[in-house]
C-alpha cells in the first residue's frame, strides 16, 4: 500500500496536508522509539564493558563520564534530516494534484514538523521519566539524563528536543524545496551560503564568546526554523510540479 492510497481524496487544507504526510505513520511513529531502543542497547553494553573494566556504577565519575553520552541527539537527526526532505520533495507533488495550493502545502508541512517534533520531545520525557523513575534502568545507564538534555531537568530537554527536531526537518525541508526549484544545484548553493552566513555570525560573536548564554541557541533556533519556512514558501512558489 502506498501513499497515494491512504491519501485523503483532496488535501486542500493544512490539516489534509497533515493527514497526507501521516498516511505513512507506522514509519513516522514507530522509527524514533526505534531510534531509541537500539541507543539504549548499544549504551547498555558500553556500559557492561566498562563496568567489567573496573568502572563503578554510579561513582561520581562514572555519572560525569555517563552524562556526556550524546547518544541520543546524534542518532535521531539524521532520521529527521531525511523525512524533513521527504516531506517536501515526494509529497509536494501529490499534495497539489490532490487540491492543495502551494501556500497551504507549506503550513501543512509546517503543522507536520510541529506534530513529529511534539511527539519526539513527549517520547523523550517519558523516557527520562522511566530512567530516573528506575534508578537510570537499574545499572546507572544514562540515555536521557545527558548533559547535552539539560542534566535531568525535564523543561531543558523538552525546549532542546522539540527545538532540535523542528531545526532539522526545518532544514530538510528547506534544502528539498530549493531541490525542486532548481535542482541539485538549488541545495548546494543554499547549503554554501548556509556555511558562509554562519561563519559570518561566527566571526560576529567572537567579543562576546566570553559571556555566552544557552538561550542564545533557542533563539538561534527559532531563527533558522523561520528563515527555513520562509526559504521553502519562497523556492516552492514557482517551483514546477514534476
Amino acid at each position: 500500500m502506498t501513499a497515494t492510497d491512504l491519501a485523503p481524496a483532496r488535501a486542500s487544507g493544512p490539516v489534509e496536508v497533515l493527514r497526507l504526510h501521516f498516511a505513512q505513520r507506522a514509519m513516522l511513529l514507530f522509527t524514533p522509539p526505534g531510534i531509541m531502543l537500539v541507543v539504549f542497547v548499544i549504551t547498555a553494553i558500553i556500559t557492561v564493558v566498562f563496568w567489567r573494566l573496573g568502572s563503578e556504577p554510579g561513582s561520581a565519575e562514572w555519572v560525569a563520564n555517563s552524562r556526556n553520552n550524546p547518544a541520543a541527539i546524534w542518532a535521531l537527526p539524521g532520521f529527521f534530516g531525511w523525512l524533513g526532505v521527504q516531506t517536501v520533495s515526494l509529497t509536494f507533488p501529490l499534495a497539489l494534484s490532490l487540491g492543495s495550493t502551494r501556500r497551504t502545502f507549506v503550513a501543512g508541512t509546517v503543522l507536520t514538523h510541529v506534530a513529529l517534533s511534539l511527539y519526539v520531545t513527549a517520547l523523550l520525557l517519558v523516557l527520562l521519566g522511566l530512567e530516573l523513575v528506575t534508578g537510570h534502568w537499574f545499572f546507572h545507564i544514562y540515555v536521557t539524563d545527558v548533559v547535552l538534555l539539560g542534566s535531568g531537568d525535564p523543561f531543558q530537554l523538552a525546549v532542546t528536543a522539540f527545538l532540535g527536531t523542528m531545526v532539522v526537518l526545518s532544514v530538510g525541508g528547506a534544502m528539498a524545496a530549493a531541490w525542486v526549484r532548481f535542482g541539485a544545484l538549488g541545495p548546494t548553493a543554499l547549503a554554501a551560503a548556509a556555511v558562509i552566513a554562519l561563519g559570518i555570525v561566527a566571526i560576529a560573536l567572537v567579543p562576546v564568546f566570553d559571556v555566552f548564554q544557552p538561550w542564545w541557541l533557542a533563539v538561534a533556533a527559532v531563527v533558522v526554523i523561520a528563515l527555513s519556512v520562509a526559504g521553502q514558501y519562497v523556492f516552492l512558489r514557482r517551483a514546477s510540479v514534476r
